[in-house]
């Protein structure tokens, strides 16, 4: 790995600079980044699917009947949902594009065997800091308890829609490094004494100097989220009515279109917060600087390398 040469180069860049530099690593990178989110998202978004698609069933229709709209109110339940069921996921889904996109900038590919291999001797932290603590799962195990005699269950469902995804989404914005923090530089949970770092001191260092330009920053990423997915469905749905003669939002949006457009926009989302994370560092530590020094050392000790067994050679066929 030659530190200073990068695929990307490392400066500081405004927030616009980001959103085009996303796009252009994306499309060039577009089915490696698609294979590592395909990793954990698609299977995760299939239990999402199955855990609520009994939203829209006949039981969850007579516990609706007495609305207005029972439809719509089936509808706007199974979609809000999923929608936040995939947002509070996303880091855990993202977290193998995070390793994979810290390894391709400075050249060196990565296959899904070894993309497995980094990811397993973190995994149990990561689970528990984006699962658990960061409320990643959380929603997802709530839903199985959801009384389905009810059209909304407010015991439940107020924490899942409103309360969980507030906490979840403000964790977010405000310490947005986590996977990266996670999976590209090995921070633990507990050190001990051995000098390290953990995550807590480390999230602190990197994510407090800049929390009001994080907060900023993901607030337009997740607007633009928001536009992107938005385009994709009516393309879609346009794509439908060309072909099919049909434009009215069916089952297959429900069950196909709506998780793969969520999951989409969830490939642009992942590389932005990776280059987010980039700036960061590059604003905070000087990392270009570093990688500059770094990159000089390591040159530095391999001539020397071959100059010290030279001289050893040398000294062993002296004669006394």
């Amino acid at each position: 790995m030659q530190l200073d040469r990068t695929e990307i180069v490392i400066r500081q860049r405004t927030g616009l600079e980001l959103f085009d530099l996303s796009l252009l690593l994306l499309k060039r990178h577009f089915l490696k980044i698609a294979a590592t989110m395909a990793l954990l998202g698609l299977p995760l978004l299939a239990i999402d699917i199955f855990a609520v698609a009994w939203m829209l069933g006949e039981d969850a229709y007579l516990a609706s009947e007495h609305l207005s709209a029972p439809r719509e109110a089936m509808w706007w339940r199974y979609t809000g949902h999923l929608v936040v069921l995939f947002t509070l996921q996303f880091q855990v889904i993202s977290l193998p594009t995070a390793i994979f996109l810290g390894n391709i900038i400075f050249f060196e590919d990565m296959n899904l065997r070894r993309l497995v291999q980094r990811c397993l001797p973190v995994a149990g932290r990561s689970l528990f800091m984006l699962g658990i603590l960061r409320l990643g799962l959380v929603n997802l195990l709530v839903v199985w308890f959801i009384n389905r005699s009810y059209a909304f269950d407010t015991a439940k469902e107020v924490w899942m829609l409103f309360i969980f995804a507030g906490v979840g989404l403000l964790l977010r914005a405000s310490w947005p490094f986590a996977p990266e923090i996670l999976g590209l530089e090995f921070c633990k949970l507990r050190v001990g004494n051995t000098g390290e770092l953990s995550y807590w001191q480390r999230s602190k260092g990197l994510h407090n100097p800049m929390a009001s330009e994080n907060i900023t920053r993901f607030i337009a990423a997740a607007f633009f989220a928001v536009l992107l997915c938005l385009m994709l469905l009516g393309t879609a749905l346009f794509v439908q009515g060309v072909a099919s003669g049909d434009w009215l939002w069916n089952r297959w949006f429900d069950f196909l279109v709506l998780p793969l457009c969520m999951w989409l926009v969830g490939l642009f989302m992942a590389v932005f917060r990776f280059l987010s994370y980039l700036d960061s560092r590059i604003r905070l530590e000087g990392w270009e600087v570093d990688l500059q020094i770094r990159a000089e050392a390591t040159r530095l000790t391999e001539i020397a390398r071959p100059s010290a067994g030279l001289a050893s050679l040398t000294t062993e066929g002296a004669t006394p």
